[in-house]
């Protein structure tokens, strides 16, 4: 981890100041909390996700872009039936977690491949569907503007999807929740291609009632276009920069405060970690 983000809890409050002002796609500069923070397993990873969420959302703690990555892990939608949308057999024969997040959209497949991002800030009470959706379109102007430094142009299709020569590299969901306006997607990097399709279903199944229905598409990664190896941190610094161009941010190296930690084993057992919450249809 880089020094800057050993600091105390204790400091962050000099350090990192509350994004003052985001309306209309108008942003002031501001200074937003940089979390290079990832967990072991995905129900920890998820419920940190919700806990930023709720912490922000009431001003306790500052805007902020998360970086991270799962180990092996099916992510579906809120409103999605796991049984549609993943194949559970494959799931355990290859050592995939299946967890339901809070936001919307469809199932992805995430491994050490991949990298994801979230975005969080204050919803305040005159803000409007005018933030949630400047919130959103920035996010994935900041993949595009990532893998454009990384040498890949990109294409927006709808929902929330990136695409490249018409493949799949990135997609994103998110939510108007607990006070805050919340963003999350991912990247495809260096991920398994080949697992996605053993873990996701490509096919509907017509006899499993499901709220929404994943849109497939073919996938490429970042690895796959350039024909070359691209480290993590590459990817993870050409994002950082491409949000703080386009969000007109600074972003400050910080660390989760006591209370989003704590939250975390919380949300785990009474949520994240259940089957009740995972597999419900």
């Amino acid at each position: 981890m880089d020094r800057a983000c050993r600091q105390t809890i204790d400091s962050l409050p000099q350090q990192v100041i509350f994004v003052s002002r985001l309306v209309e796609g108008e942003a002031e500069t501001s200074s937003w909390r940089l979390l290079d923070l990832e967990y072991a397993d995905a129900p920890s990873n998820l419920a940190l996700e919700e806990a930023i969420a709720g912490q922000v959302g009431e001003g306790k703690s500052p805007s902020t872009l998360r970086l991270w990555r799962n180990r092996n892990a099916a992510i579906i939608g809120e409103n999605q039936s796991a049984y549609a949308e993943v194949r559970l057999g494959a799931c355990k024969e290859l050592g995939a977690e299946v967890v339901r997040r809070f936001t919307g959209g469809g199932a992805v497949y995430h491994d050490l491949g991949n990298l994801n991002y979230s975005i969080c800030t204050r919803r305040s009470p005159s803000s409007s569907l005018g933030l949630q959706q400047t919130v959103f379109k920035r996010g994935l102007d900041c993949v595009a503007a990532c893998l454009r430094t990384l040498g890949l142009e990109s294409n927006r299709v709808p929902i929330n999807t990136v695409v490249v020569r018409g493949r799949k590299i990135s997609g994103g969901a998110g939510a108007i929740r607990w006070g805050a306006v919340f963003f999350h997607g991912s990247i495809l990097v260096s991920t398994d291609l080949e697992v996605i399709w053993k873990i996701l279903r490509w096919e509907q199944l017509p006899m499993i009632r499901a709220l929404v229905r994943s849109t497939r598409f073919p996938v490429t990664s970042v690895q796959t276009e350039l024909g070359q190896r691209i480290p993590i941190d590459d990817v993870k610094a050409a994002l950082s920069d491409a949000f703080a161009n386009i969000f007109e941010a600074q972003l400050v190296p910080g660390l989760a405060t006591d209370q989003e930690v704590q939250m975390i084993p919380v949300l785990v057992r009474e949520k994240y970690g259940t089957t009740e919450w995972n597999l419900k249809t």
